[in-house]
C-alpha cells in the first residue's frame, strides 16, 4: 500500500472518529442536532424508554415474577417450573409461564399443551390455557411442528423473549414464572434486566458440573441485583421401590454444600420418580412424585416473598 493511500486510510479513520470534521454544519459538536450519531443515540434511547414502558405496563398486573434457572441443562429445571406452576394453581394461585427457552421450549408438553398455536386479540398475545388453568406461552408455540429447531441467533432469539414479555395477554396473575435457558448468555441477562423480578430459583443436581455452574448463576445474580429464593437439587435420590432407602445417584448432597459456601438457602429436595418414566404431561392429581415433592418449595417461596412484602 503506498503512502499516500495509508494517509488517506488515517483520514477516514479521524473522521468516523469525529464526524463534526467533515460535517457541513461545522457547527463543532458531535451532538449537534443535525448528527447522525446524535440522533442515532436518541433513537435508541427513545425505543428503550417505549419498550420499558410496554413491559411495566404488561406487568403491572401480575403480583411475582420469579425466573427459574440453572448453570447447564439437563438438570430438570423446566420440570421444576411446571410443578412449581402446578402447585401454585392448585393452592388456589393464578399462575402464568414465559417459556423463554428458545432452544429447548419444553414447557407445552409438561403442561399438556403440546400443539397450541399462538393466536392474537385487540389486547395482544393470547397463551394457551392447561387443563389445570396455567397460562403459557412458548417459542414452540410459533414453530410448524415441534422437532422444528430455531435457527436464529441471539438478538432475534432476544427480541422474541421481549415480545413474550410486553405483548402477552397475562391478564392479572399472582404467578408469572420464566423459565430461562441454561447458563448466563443472551436471554437470561436480558429477562433478568428486563423484568423487576421479585427473584430467582436455582435448580441443580449433585454432579460436579453441574454445581460448579451454578456459582456462576450466584454470582450473575448477585451483580444484577436480583434476588436469589433458593436453590433446589433435582434428580437427588431414587427412593428403592423394595427396601424404601433413598439412594443418591450423584454421590453426597454437594448443593447443600454449595448453598452453604454461598449464603444462600436449600429450598428443597426432589426425587427422581420413575412412574414419570416416557411420560411428559407433569400430572397433578398425586401420582407425580415430582409434582408431590415441589409442593414444600412452592409454599416456601410464598413464606419467603411474604416476609420480604
Amino acid at each position: 500500500m503506498s503512502s499516500a493511500n495509508v494517509e488517506d486510510k488515517k483520514s477516514d479513520l479521524k473522521e468516523q472518529e469525529d464526524p463534526c470534521k467533515s460535517c457541513s454544519e461545522k457547527k463543532g459538536s458531535s451532538k449537534c442536532d443535525n448528527c447522525p450519531s446524535a440522533q442515532s443515540s436518541a433513537d435508541k434511547a427513545a425505543k428503550k424508554a417505549e419498550r420499558d414502558e410496554r413491559i411495566m405496563k404488561r406487568l403491572e398486573s401480575i403480583k411475582y415474577k420469579i425466573a427459574i434457572v440453572s448453570g447447564k441443562g439437563g438438570v430438570g429445571k423446566s420440570t421444576i417450573t411446571a410443578s412449581l406452576a402446578l402447585n401454585f394453581s392448585m393452592m388456589g394461585y393464578r399462575v402464568g409461564v414465559l417459556d423463554a427457552d428458545v432452544s429447548g421450549p419444553n414447557i407445552p408438553h409438561l403442561l399438556g399443551v403440546e400443539g397450541h398455536k399462538l393466536t392474537g386479540s385487540e389486547l395482544g398475545i393470547e397463551p394457551a390455557m392447561s387443563r389445570n388453568g396455567v397460562k403459557a406461552v412458548s417459542s414452540e408455540m410459533v414453530l410448524s411442528t415441534s422437532d422444528t429447531p430455531m435457527l436464529w441467533r441471539g438478538p432475534m432469539r432476544t427480541t422474541m423473549v421481549y415480545q413474550f414479555i410486553a405483548d402477552v395477554n397475562w391478564g392479572s396473575l399472582d404467578f408469572l414464572l420464566v423459565d430461562l435457558p441454561p447458563g448466563t448468555g443472551d436471554e437470561p441477562l436480558s429477562v433478568m434486566q428486563m423484568i423487576p423480578l421479585d427473584g430467582i430459583v436455582i435448580v441443580s443436581t449433585s454432579s460436579n458440573l453441574s454445581v460448579l455452574d451454578v456459582s456462576k448463576i450466584i454470582n450473575m445474580a448477585r451483580n444484577l441485583e436480583v434476588p436469589i429464593l433458593g436453590l433446589v437439587e433435582n434428580m437427588s435420590y431414587l427412593q428403592c421401590p423394595d427396601c424404601d432407602k433413598q439412594i443418591r445417584l450423584f454421590g453426597e448432597n454437594k448443593v447443600g454444600q454449595l448453598s452453604k459456601h454461598y449464603g444462600v438457602d436449600l429450598i428443597g429436595q426432589v426425587p427422581v420418580d420413575p412412574q414419570n418414566s416416557g411420560v411428559d404431561e407433569l400430572p397433578a392429581d398425586g401420582r407425580s412424585l415430582i409434582v408431590t415433592s415441589v409442593r414444600a418449595i412452592a409454599e416456601k417461596i410464598v413464606s419467603i416473598l411474604k416476609e420480604k412484602a
